[in-house]
């Protein structure tokens, strides 16, 4: 099993990694490439890529090497991919292009990409918060939107595709544990952005992200989980997918992508000092990559 490790040195708790226990941990001998949140690369020639990050880390990972044996360890501010899973058998996919847990655009979802990596990594989940202050805006999007079937026209505030029961740091989709469906969130549209729309945004926002919602339509927003979803945009909008800024415009079609082999999700263990060993959450919990991969 030829093997490459990719650490992104940006991230936020990468510094604590102890990559020869990872190593040691995994039963591998491997390639290691340190990077940075702007560096290219690639897995041509190798089998097995183990990437050391954050969530847009493993984002970048899924783009490259779905095809190959890939695992996962989280090194990241939030994590929000490794709080929902330990073995991904799937991603969702916009218009081909996979993501891990999120892609959203409309008020809010600047945070995922606008905190600086020097503040994560001192602040941690602290360093979202001066953004959320920044960020909290109406927003107009027009959209339509075709879910298994249903249709749905209108101007929302948010839209957000999210293959998890969190996002920023908020555990609010109650209903995740009971598909592997990845869900539709909308909140609809206040109107322009100014000092009472805002306050009127919040009290959806609240009920949402603080309270937590289970799948239904009402006349502020919408929680549904799909299996085919397209999202006709008017205009080109600024999506945050799994943390990374990109820039999408017209037809949105959304579907879920069986992985020709799982993600294995292996977490640092917090109880090592003064540097992090890793000790893997999967169910076989004492095994190899190789062990792990032998089994499927």
């Amino acid at each position: 099993m030829k093997c490459k490790v990719v650490i992104n040195k940006d991230s936020g708790n990468c510094r604590r990694l102890d990559v020869k226990s990872l190593l040691q941990q995994l039963g591998l001998t491997a390639e290691i490439q340190e990077i940075d949140c702007n560096s290219s690369w690639n897995a041509d020639g190798f089998d097995t890529v183990v990437v050391c990050g954050g969530d847009g880390t493993l984002n970048h990972a899924l783009s490259q090497c779905c095809d190959k044996k890939l695992v996962y360890v989280p090194c990241g501010t939030l994590n929000e991919t490794a709080g929902s899973t330990t073995v991904m058998d799937n991603v969702c996919t916009v218009n081909g292009t996979p993501f891990s847990y999120v892609c959203a655009t409309g008020s809010f979802t600047q945070i995922g990409y606008t905190a600086t990596d020097k503040s994560k990594q001192r602040w941690k989940a602290l360093a979202y918060l001066p953004q959320v202050v920044k960020n909290y805006r109406c927003c107009e999007i027009d959209a339509k939107i075709n879910l298994d079937g249903k249709i749905f026209d209108g101007t929302y505030t948010l839209l957000m595709v999210l293959k998890s029961h969190r996002c920023f740091g908020f555990s609010f989709n109650k209903d995740f544990k009971n598909t592997s469906k990845p869900y539709l969130l909308c909140v609809k549209s206040v109107g322009k952005d100014g000092f009472f729309n805002r306050i009127k945004m919040f009290f959806p926002f609240f009920r949402i992200f603080f309270c937590g919602i289970k799948p239904a339509v009402t006349d502020r927003w919408m929680l549904m989980p799909f299996d085919e979803l397209t999202v006709k945009l008017q205009q080109k909008q600024t999506f945050c997918m799994d943390g990374e800024k990109k820039e999408l415009q017209g037809d949105l079609k959304f579907c879920t992508q069986k992985l020709k082999y799982p993600v294995r999700v292996v977490f640092p263990n917090k109880k090592a000092t003064p540097q992090m060993s890793v000790a893997s959450k999967c169910p076989q919990k004492n095994s190899t990559v190789v062990d792990f991969y032998d089994k499927i």
